[in-house]
């Protein structure tokens, strides 16, 4: 029967220290060592660890090939530096590896995903359906394990970028990623190293259209997708959010006035909007219906605007001079037009169906246009049309 290992604590008295000799049979050096400690009750504790790891090892571990005691060798001398014994290695691959075998490819994942959010709302699908095929075409034959935050950085919000879009694929790649770490499928703690893109949603900075983006867009919509321009005027003369018009149906919106809603509007509480001269100009030229494939031909009049937006619709776009499209560009515009006319915040206030204080609009649109460019832009016509303005567009 082989002789059990002995680990001797005995008390060093000149150094005042403990130490626990390791015989060469068991340590990592494969030489005779002392390890030293300030009190017994450590240099105990050390003793009864390694009697633990050559318990689990076997007391018959020394008699191994040549070839495996040099790897091993080898192996723990490029262990050395970072204090990790060949054992705690050996457990730290153990666990890698259960990871991994209870992981799954990341485009199987995805798939189930989407089938899991199914009974979820058109629109929110949708994101969600182009968020997984960016991170599929990247990333989709790999082990969600083996995945880093970089890789998802630079798949859905790259450092630089910014914008509603971006913003869009980072909430839902992290969506995904939380439900396969609720699987067991991967760490829910790698999303921690996503940055979060600077700008957008968090930078206080608007932008708005000048004068003549906001007229050609409107000539574009005219010449291409003329269904489109009373959609774009309810929101360049009104400030009507997009999401809202989307939502509109025709009887909504008539001479007297825009009717939103509880159903229709964002906050679930009903607004009644008085159209001015601008806009009924551009409503009576163009009577609003509700528009079909809205999404892709409001992306097709954007590129051909100018703005860098894709769209399925359009084979070969023309290039994109004027950059990324500012978020919310077209209600912002609206607001600091509308202010720079003469329209009071308090009116404001009540059709962007905002609730509080006057402090954020004055924060955000005053002084935001000049009253020169606030006459021009509601000046803007359907072809044909001259527009006489009153003293305020309210």
């Amino acid at each position: 029967m082989p002789r059990q290992t002995q680990l001797a604590v005995t008390e060093d008295k000149k150094r005042g220290r403990f130490k626990v000799d390791v015989p060469a049979s068991i340590s990592e050096s494969g030489k005779r060592e002392r390890h030293f400690f300030k009190n017994i009750t450590a240099a105990k504790a050390h003793a009864l660890k390694l009697k633990k790891e050559v318990k689990e090892v076997g007391q018959g571990a020394t008699i191994i090939k040549p070839a495996l005691a040099e790897s091993a060798q080898r192996a723990a001398e490029i262990l050395a530096p970072w204090g990790i014994s060949l054992v705690e290695a050996a457990r730290m691959v153990d666990e890698i590896r259960k990871a991994q075998s209870n992981s799954c490819l990341l485009l199987v994942a995805a798939d189930a995903w989407l089938l899991a959010c199914e009974s979820l709302r058109p629109r929110t699908l949708g994101g969600y359906t182009q968020t997984a095929d960016k991170l599929k075409n990247a990333l989709g034959n790999s082990l969600l394990t083996a995945i880093t935050a970089a890789q998802i950085q630079d798949t859905v919000c790259p450092l630089g970028s910014s914008g509603a879009a971006v913003e869009g694929h980072l909430r839902n790649a992290k969506a995904f990623w939380r439900w396969c770490a609720k699987k067991g499928w991967c760490d829910a703690d790698v999303f921690n190293g996503v940055e979060i893109p600077k700008g957008g949603r968090d930078s206080d900075e608007i932008q708005i259209l000048t004068v003549e983006q906001a007229k050609k867009l409107l000539e574009v919509a005219a010449q291409h997708y003329p269904q489109a321009v009373p959609h774009y005027a309810l929101q360049l003369f009104a400030g009507i959010r997009a999401e809202e018009v989307k939502r509109l149906d025709a009887e909504h919106v008539t001479a007297d006035g825009i009717e939103l809603s509880a159903g229709v509007t964002k906050k679930g509480r009903r607004r009644h909007i008085t159209p001015n001269e601008t806009l009924s100009a551009w409503l009576t030229a163009y009577p609003f219906r509700p528009c079909d494939n809205w999404r892709e031909i409001d992306n097709a009049c954007r590129r051909l605007t100018g703005w860098a937006v894709e769209s399925r619709l359009l084979k070969e776009p023309p290039a994109a001079t004027l950059g990324a499209w500012p978020q919310n560009a077209l209600r912002h515009s609206h607001a600091s037009y509308a202010v720079a006319f003469g329209v009071k915040l308090e009116t404001l206030l009540f059709e962007f169906g905002h609730s509080g204080n006057q402090n954020l609009l004055r924060q955000h649109y005053v002084g935001r246009a000049s009253k020169k460019d606030a006459l021009s832009y509601y000046s803007i016509a359907p072809e044909g049309v001259k527009i006489k303005l009153v003293k305020s567009v309210a």
